[in-house]
């Protein structure tokens, strides 16, 4: 019985000690986790992240303060900083960091270095954060609502990643903050009303999104701000009257948008304005002569409204203005004289003494044209002790009367085509500028084969009525008497159709052509004549009967015999004979026939630009000048297709193919408007919606054709023409970080000399690439319009700073920072 006590005595002490043992080892673990000092804490949630900084061989054995990039505090040894400004690891994303492990983090930036994800609600826990950049990467997802809770935060910049969603209503709790920068991302939905308790605020840009609704009225709360951008979204309604009342407002970005209504005299209350975009709005009414009161402001474009009535005579106050575009809009009256104050250097109305606030090295740049603008050029001759600034104007596309001044020659440019000028252009006029810039006024004349001569005014005025009036009076009969004796087919547009519903027609020719003729000069369309092949057709070369040589574009007929799409086709060429620019190859007839149809165009000796930088020979015969004025001139020709026809042309196939080079290898842009001539809203348009290698990314999943389409093209064309051959992978590649390394000079064609050889052409090469990576960017919004690119070789933008050109990397331009090469 007793030998039974002990027993169990014994297993009861057993079991006893045996769960003391176990929780004191359980309790032990506890205690050697909850002793882990914060550093320790901190180290652990570094390590987690440690590839970060081992992709830059970075040695992670070290203590994490030694780390790049890393900052901690003196006393405590606590991270309060981290940098990150180089690639990551594929993959790289915020999960993998522990927050809550960085309590005294108060700097966080991981920028341009491909992270991706989404930004987790957990970053809240960094409570004591002031500055988060995020900006440049690849981010995705909402931003979460718990960022209100980084209440100590004085900067939030996001910019440039792919986050969709709306602005949290939550963002109004970061009362100290005072730059938020979410552009360029898909953020959609209403900027939201507690915006307005952002009160500390200096730069707000919300540009390059989707934003919709008006501008919220409690934007009249952020009194220090100075800096407001906008632009590129979807707002709509009339701008604010809360908007007239920042009194530190420096810039105002509202451009591309939908809004409405008018500009208020109220805009003169914004004393310390020096830069105000709204251009491509629906904005309507006067511009109101307050703008030009605000002493401060150098740069005004209010382009692609509406705006009526005439430009202000107050523009002559305007002592800081450099830049004025108030192109494409609906103004009228003269340029007033008070317009050519801006342009001296010694101001007679303010005691010729120069403002101290100018920079009169920068060069001034006007754009008035497509208004309704009439009058005389501003005459500048006056004022001929006066030194003018180096200016440039554009009045094309206007109404302007009178004669062509020898004074414009003190402008360093100036373009006054498709007006209503008339009278001599002199040598020293021609000699300065080139014959483009007064083309389009009818009833001018001059020494250059693309103006009208001219006769000799030295006669008195009774013998030239004696000597003309005969002559006239015998060409009147002759003519009469030609009309009668010579068919239609001999006019300069000749239309035949027969009964077969077959229609040939050809304009801008001087001899007699028949379908016939181009059947016999091909053999009809032999292959030996064909001289390039195509998505919309075969190109052949045909010399007529009168010697004159012609290209045929023969199109694919694939629905042809619908009769919708041949009264379409009619419709359409009609419309595309009346483009004319001095880039874009002339198109001189068609035909309709039951066995084809096809274009005759203007013949270019030098084939396309594909096949020049595919030869050695022909390749290093265009130079670093004569390809980027080849660039410029597509641009040029895009953008006229693009913003100055009567109905915007949207090109889908601009390629190397489709630039042909003169014999002074002068580009023209060829087979624009094809896409629309073969009816591409038809099933088909899938098919021929451009060429592989040069298509827009978002094609893939929007079948949205737009003009950003051909933006992205043509920065293929661009770098292609840089490069001298197709970047092929390099355009995958561009926002990767495996590219951003990779220095400007190892793009170059190879078979050119460096571009340093002569002053200022590696100036313009970074320029061209500057733009060509721009236009590729994989955001269509974030591309600039054609207009924009052909402004940019016009209006170069201030160099930011200067650099050698063998240091300039292709991350860099990718960022559009702007250089100024020095000669090393």
């Amino acid at each position: 019985m007793m030998q039974n006590f002990t027993h169990a005595c014994f297993l009861f002490l057993l079991l006893i000690s045996s769960f003391f043992f176990s929780n004191l080892s359980s309790n032990s673990i506890l205690v050697v986790a909850s002793k882990l000092s914060p550093a320790q804490r901190e180290t652990q949630a570094l390590l987690k992240i440690s590839p970060w900084w081992s992709a830059r061989g970075q040695n992670i054995s070290r203590p994490c303060c030694k780390w790049n990039g890393i900052t901690c505090d003196v006393a405590s040894g606590s991270v309060t900083s981290i940098e990150v400004n180089w690639p990551l690891p594929t993959g790289s994303t915020l999960q993998t960091l522990s927050f809550s492990s960085l309590p005294n983090l108060v700097h966080f930036c991981v920028f341009n270095s491909g992270l991706q994800g989404t930004i987790p609600p957990e970053i809240a826990h960094l409570s004591k954060l002031n500055y988060l950049d995020l900006s440049c990467n690849n981010l995705t997802g909402e931003i979460p609502s718990e960022i209100g809770n980084l209440t100590n935060l004085r900067l939030l910049n996001l910019v440039e990643n792919m986050l969709n969603g709306t602005i949290p209503s939550t963002i109004g709790q970061l009362s100290h903050l005072t730059y938020l920068n979410i552009s360029v991302n898909q953020i959609g939905g209403i900027i939201p009303l507690q915006i307005g308790n952002l009160k500390n605020l200096s730069t707000l840009s919300l540009s390059k999104n989707l934003l919709i609704a008006p501008i919220p009225s409690t934007i009249k709360y952020l009194t220090h701000l100075t800096k407001l951008r906008l632009d590129d979204n979807k707002l709509n309604g009339s701008l604010p009257s809360s908007l007239w009342s920042l009194p530190q407002l420096g810039e105002l970005y509202l451009s591309s948008n939908n809004f409405s209504g008018s500009i208020p005299p109220q805009i003169g209350n914004l004393k310390s304005l020096k830069y105000i975009s709204i251009q491509d709005n629906s904005l309507t009414g006067p511009i109101p002569s307050s703008i030009f009161h605000l002493t401060n402001l150098t740069d005004i474009n209010l382009a692609s409204n509406m705006f009526t009535g005439p430009i202000p005579q107050q523009i002559g106050d305007s002592q800081n203005l450099l830049n004025l575009n108030v192109s494409s809009n609906r103004i009228t009256g003269p340029i007033p004289e008070s317009f050519v104050n801006i342009l001296y250097k010694n101001y007679s109305i303010i005691n010729w003494r120069l403002p101290p606030s100018r920079d009169w090295s920068t060069k001034l740049v006007f754009d008035f044209s497509h208004n309704s603008i009439d009058g005389e050029v501003p005459h500048l001759l006056e004022e001929k002790d006066k030194i003018i600034n180096p200016t440039s104007i554009d009045l094309s596309y206007n109404k302007l009367t009178g004669t062509v001044s020898d004074d414009l020659i003190r402008l360093r440019n100036i373009n006054i085509s498709f007006n209503l000028l008339q009278g001599p252009v002199s040598d020293r006029f021609l000699g300065r500028f080139n014959v483009s810039v007064v083309l389009g006024n009818q009833k001018l004349c001059g020494n250059d084969p693309q103006l009208h001569s001219c006769l000799s005014h030295k006669t008195p005025k009774t013998l030239m009525i004696l000597l003309v009036l005969p002559i006239l009076v015998f060409v009147v009969l002759f003519l009469f008497c030609l009309t009668l004796a010579r068919s239609s087919p001999a006019s300069a547009h000749s239309m035949k159709s027969d009964k077969h519903g077959n229609v040939f027609s050809i304009w801008d020719y001087d001899g007699k052509i028949a379908y016939e003729d181009i059947v016999e000069a091909t053999e009809d369309f032999d292959i030996k004549y064909c001289i390039g092949t195509g998505g919309y057709g075969s190109v052949y070369k045909a010399k007529l009967p009168t010697g004159r040589v012609v290209a045929l574009k023969k199109l694919h007929t694939y629905e042809a015999e619908q009769s919708i799409l041949l009264k379409s086709f009619q419709n359409e060429v009609e419309m595309l004979k009346g483009v004319r620019h001095k880039n874009i190859i002339k198109l001189h007839g068609y035909c309709l026939h039951k066995r084809c149809m096809f274009l005759i165009y203007e013949y270019m000796e030098r084939g396309s630009l594909f096949w020049v930088l595919s030869n050695d020979i022909e390749a290093v015969e265009l130079d670093w000048d004569k390809r980027v004025s080849i660039i410029s001139g597509i641009a040029n020709a895009l953008s006229h297709i693009h913003h100055d026809c009567t109905m915007p042309i949207i090109h889908r196939d601009v390629t190397t193919s489709n630039i042909l080079l003169d014999s002074k290898q002068e580009a023209f842009l060829s087979d624009f408007g094809i896409a629309r001539l073969l009816g591409l809203d038809s099933s088909y348009h899938t098919i021929v919606g451009g060429t592989y290698g040069y298509i827009a990314p978002e094609l893939a999943y929007t079948m949205v054709v737009t003009e950003k389409c051909d933006v992205y093209s043509f920065g293929v064309v661009a770098l292609e023409t840089i490069m001298g051959k197709h970047p092929g992978e390099l355009l995958n590649d561009l926002w990767s970080n495996s590219t951003s390394h990779v220095a400007v000079k190892d793009l170059l064609d190879s078979r050119l000399k460096s571009p340093l050889i002569k002053p200022g052409v590696a100036q313009s090469v970074v320029l061209v690439l500057t733009l060509a990576l721009a236009c590729l960017h994989p955001n269509p919004k974030a591309r600039p319009t054609m207009q924009h690119v052909a402004k940019e070789f016009i209006v170069r933008r201030t160099h930011r700073k200067e650099v050698s050109f063998d240091e300039i990397l292709i991350e860099q331009l990718l960022r559009q920072e702007i250089y100024h090469i020095n000669k090393m």
